[in-house]
């Protein structure tokens, strides 16, 4: 006996109320396994794939690539075994299930026409009325459904077709670009180019414009950078997990919201406004990926050492440039750190986050002359400029944390392995 499961788009956080379908990875007919993705999806706060909750065949699908779906919706409907053999016709009938003939299985016709390859790997899809080199490219380049049946449309040639998708999966998006970029010039005309917003640049745009409603103001200072340094060699030199500026930095700046509460405090705009004093001090790494900026959470960073700290760094980082972070890793956090020293940038003003009342803004360490006594010594800086909430931190409280965090960096911070 078989049941027909439907698959719905899951709550993925409590402020996801729907998500765009960026690619269907099965067609009707095909056998799945448990755990097997069906469709991946695009919310404001990430990538995920929701995957099969059981092995069997897909009887149907309701959604297509570029839709946008409520939570709850239906996007697959399963064709699965039932639950129990010994249940019984009753069982079946109080289920709801259909007959075994509704069971969902490719036409005998097409695995003739479509001779299996030597061997495939567990939990593939069998042969379907789709040509076998098709069947046989799969294991070795992932290709959308939908950008398959656009490649045989349009007459693109998927093996010169690079993926832009996770994991270098070709989408409908890049084989029309493959399409435009071989067809014939078209003869030039004055046109404006649309280019809808993705789910993470609409969540960026809500939030950048709910920060240019805070009052905020910005401090700035010059920090010796000759100890923050040395104490990372120190750490590459004790070798164990690699650690870098910017795990230093977190540290110190956990310990500067520890020493000044307030930076750990969100104003809360609610009827009456109140402000939220947070215990455990997560520091926001602001990320640069593909998609958008995201900014991951370093979890209780005032209490890690920072070989944690890394490991943490790392993970995160990887996981948001792939899209693949999780909501509860990016939620949450208490104040946030911000650098463009990779990009070569000296100084810059960051913006605060909504619900964070701080966000430190760091530039790259160049060597400046920086008199000393009678003499004139070369010295690494780098530039922090830190930006506060006026409704949570006051100026003079601002000046402080900064001071506080510029000692630390400069000689006063005890660093915690």
């Amino acid at each position: 006996m078989t049941s027909s499961t439907p698959v719905l788009l899951p709550q993925l956080g409590l402020e996801v109320t729907e998500g765009r379908v960026n690619a269907v990875f099965v067609e009707v007919g095909a056998q799945v396994k448990r755990d097997q993705p069906l469709v991946e999806l695009e919310t404001d706060k990430a990538v995920t794939d929701v995957v099969a909750p059981e092995d069997g065949a897909v009887q149907s699908i309701e959604v297509a690539p570029g839709d946008t779906v409520p939570v709850g919706a239906v996007l697959v409907v399963l064709a699965t075994a039932a639950a129990t053999s010994a249940a019984g016709p009753s069982a079946a009938a109080t289920n709801g299930a259909p007959p075994a003939a509704a069971t969902v299985a490719p036409p005998a016709a097409a695995t003739v026409a479509a001779p299996a390859p030597p061997s495939t790997e567990a939990g593939s899809a069998p042969p379907s009325t789709a040509p076998a080199a098709a069947v046989v490219d799969a294991p070795r380049k992932r290709i959308a459904p939908v950008a398959r049946r656009a490649a045989a449309k349009l007459g693109v040639d998927l093996d010169v077709v690079t993926g832009t998708g996770p994991r270098g999966r070709v989408t409908l998006y890049d084989v029309e670009a493959a399409a435009a970029s071989s067809a014939p010039a078209a003869p030039a005309e004055p046109t404006t180019g649309r280019e809808e917003l993705t789910a993470t640049r609409r969540a960026i745009a809500r939030r950048m414009t709910a920060s240019q409603l805070i009052p905020q103001y910005h401090l700035v200072r010059e920090v010796d950078a000759t100890h923050l340094l040395a104490e990372k060699d120190a750490q590459a030199s004790r070798g164990g997990e690699k650690v870098g500026v910017n795990d230093l930095l977190i540290q110190a700046i956990a310990e500067t919201a520890v020493r000044h509460p307030l930076l750990a405090t969100g104003y809360v705009d609610d009827d009456p406004p109140y402000l939220l004093h947070r215990e455990s001090i997560d520091v926001g790494l602001a990320v640069a990926t593909d998609r958008g900026l995201v900014v991951p959470v370093i979890r209780a960073a005032h209490e890690q050492g920072l070989a944690g700290i890394a490991a943490d760094r790392k993970q995160l980082v990887a996981a948001a440039r792939t899209g693949r972070l999780s909501l509860e890793a990016m939620t949450g956090g208490t104040l946030t750190l911000s650098s463009l020293a990779a990009a070569g940038v000296d100084r810059f003003t960051a913006m605060v986050n909504p619900g964070e009342s701080t966000i430190v803004a760091v530039g790259r360490t160049v060597e400046r002359f920086v008199p000393r006594g009678r003499t004139i010594a070369v010295v690494p800086t780098l530039t922090l400029t830190l930006t506060f909430d006026h409704r949570v931190v006051d100026g003079a409280v601002g000046a402080a944390a900064l001071a506080e965090l510029a000692g630390l960096l400069e000689g006063g911070m005890t660093w915690r392995p």
